[in-house]
């Protein structure tokens, strides 16, 4: 089974198709519609989430293009699921033997709607119920990541540095801060940390840009109370392909891609997860 993934891997990974089919919908389906939709294009979720053309489209289009891309593979999308758990638990008990694409056609809706820059759009493929690859377009960037297993994590195809470990202090760019920066996203129990511990900056209700900004070294960690697999599992798997850590915030467990329980905390460095889950009120 393992070789077979190997291979299925390699394959997707030699033929760039994937990216190519990312970058297609963006350009094709998402970007003409930022900036341009219209009262009728807007909908709202039954969590009062918000959901547009764009993405429907584009999920529409993706869930096509790569199911006929590995056989047997099906595909697993925001909207086809409808934030309801009970279909994702049996979606994820199907195809525990088979392969299947996670998509969020885009990441941070809410943004595209008022105008904002701040959005992307992701995919992983997972076999044996672990992400194998992943791929996000941050439009902020303009830029393709990438991470395969085995090979390493890729921005447009040029190699990412692997993260270099600083011990207690935290980096961003060659600078070196005295505490952690990051983001906390909004949870139902404040947490009880200690303000002079750690730097919190505002959320950009975009995880995906999130995960860009840890691989970038902007901020040092994110936590996440809400937990959907599209959301954080291919830019959960970049930063690990990277060197750096998301796991259950209670337990330590590293993050698994069919997981809905929450919270969840991400850390650039691998090292610093424990430091950083006890400065975040973790007894």
């Amino acid at each position: 089974m393992l070789s077979e993934h190997s291979n299925i891997v390699a394959e997707i990974t030699e033929s760039c198709r994937v990216a190519s089919l990312l970058r297609e919908t963006v350009e094709r389906i998402l970007l003409p519609r930022f900036g341009n939709l219209g009262s009728q294009d807007i909908h709202r979720k039954g969590d009062d989430s918000l959901v547009t053309e764009a993405d429907l489209e584009a999920e529409r289009f993706l869930s096509v293009e790569l199911s006929a891309l590995v056989s047997g593979s099906r595909v697993l999308g925001e909207e086809s699921i409808a934030n309801d758990s009970s279909r994702l638990q049996t979606f994820v008990r199907e195809q525990a033997d088979s392969p299947y694409w996670l998509i969020d056609p885009l990441d941070g809706t809410r943004n595209f709607v008022n105008g904002s820059e701040v959005f992307c759009s992701m995919l992983a493929l997972v076999l044996g119920n672990e992400v194998r690859a992943s791929w996000l377009y941050a439009h902020k960037e303009r830029s393709i990541f990438h991470a395969i297993e085995g090979v390493g994590a890729f921005v447009d195809n040029r190699p990412i540095p692997p993260i270099e470990s600083v011990g207690v202090a935290s980096s961003c760019g060659g600078a070196v801060r005295d505490k952690p920066r990051g983001r906390i996203s909004w949870t139902r129990k404040p947490l009880s940390y200690d303000e002079e511990q750690l730097e919190r900056l505002s959320s950009v209700r975009c995880a995906g840009q999130d995960f860009v900004d840890l691989a970038y070294g902007r901020i040092d960690f994110a936590y996440y109370n809400r937990l959907w697999p599209w959301d954080h599992a291919p830019g959960g798997f970049l930063l690990k392909t990277l060197g750096g850590y998301l796991g259950d915030f209670d337990t330590g467990r590293a993050y698994l891609p069919y997981e809905h329980a929450g919270p969840i905390l991400a850390t650039r460095e691998s090292l610093r997860w424990q430091d950083l889950q006890k400065i975040l009120g973790k007894s």
